[in-house]
């Protein structure tokens, strides 16, 4: 936990938790999940923490040490 927290930190991530860093030789990834919130239904209008799905995004950034993020 504590590696998480300072790694957030660092990068200044927010409302978000690192499941992964994957180091290459060329490009850094980090594999990120965002923490469930309650969320109203479109359909009946009541509030639900049930997910639906899940999707994988990738977002590009800047280079951190000469490596693609």
């Amino acid at each position: 936990m504590l590696r998480n927290n300072f790694i957030n930190n660092l990068l200044n991530l927010k409302d978000v938790f690192v499941k992964n860093i994957v180091n290459g030789d060329d490009f850094v990834e980090f594999h990120v999940e965002t923490k469930k919130k309650s969320h109203v239904c479109p359909s009946c209008g009541s509030t639900t923490s049930k997910v639906h799905d899940y999707r994988t995004q990738k977002i590009k950034d800047v280079p951190i040490q000469n490596k693609k993020t």
